[in-house]
């Protein structure tokens, strides 16, 4: 027979879910920002940039890592291998979200001249680190095969985005013959 809750039980999940809710939007806003600065300043990587790209690569690695490391709901099972596999919309919905989470560090790593090999064993690194602290911790998550392939994916989609978008303001200001410090202001406009 299961034991009775109390009768403020009900309102202390609301509370957690409003909670879990507030730190979820948080986190996507975070991730948006940083995308959105990420992308322009792919515009024209600079060294002056550097102190702010790592500020910036900081700030996202402890999201994330609040984000993956923190409690779950404890449903499911703690460990999943079967790679690939999109069983409902639920973990199709989880596989894209996953892969923008890893955008951010992809642009950033980009964006710091990262090689494209760095930041893909980079994102493999983390994200096995990530599954398997979450599995040893057990603070009820899973540790999932599909998240490391979509983490991956999303680092190295930020960096080819960056280095696309890199090349592309390159190419534009070079076809107006701009100088170094109109190169920016004009590709922005376009």
């Amino acid at each position: 027979m299961a034991k009775p809750q109390p009768a403020s039980w009900g309102a202390c999940q609301a509370d957690a879910t409003m909670l879990t809710l507030a730190l979820n939007a948080a986190f996507a806003a975070l991730l948006a920002a940083l995308a959105l600065v990420g992308v322009i300043c792919a515009f024209e990587p600079s060294p002056a940039h550097r102190g702010r790209i790592a500020a910036l690569a900081l700030i996202w690695l402890a999201a994330v890592l609040f984000m993956t490391l923190r409690p779950g709901t404890g449903l499911g099972v703690r460990l999943y291998l079967t790679p690939l596999v999109v069983d409902g919309p639920g973990s199709a919905v989880d596989a894209v979200l996953n892969v923008f989470v890893f955008v951010p560090l992809g642009l950033l790593l980009a964006l710091a001249a990262v090689r494209f090999r760095t930041v893909l064993l980079g994102a493999l690194a983390l994200s096995l680190i990530i599954e398997v602290t979450q599995y040893v911790s057990d603070v009820g998550r899973t540790a999932d095969i599909n998240d490391i392939i979509t983490n991956v994916t999303g680092a190295c989609f930020g960096w080819a985005l960056a280095t696309a978008i890199h090349l592309l303001a390159r190419r534009a200001a070079a076809r107006r013959g701009l100088r170094e410090p109109e190169r920016v202001a004009s590709v922005i406009r376009l």
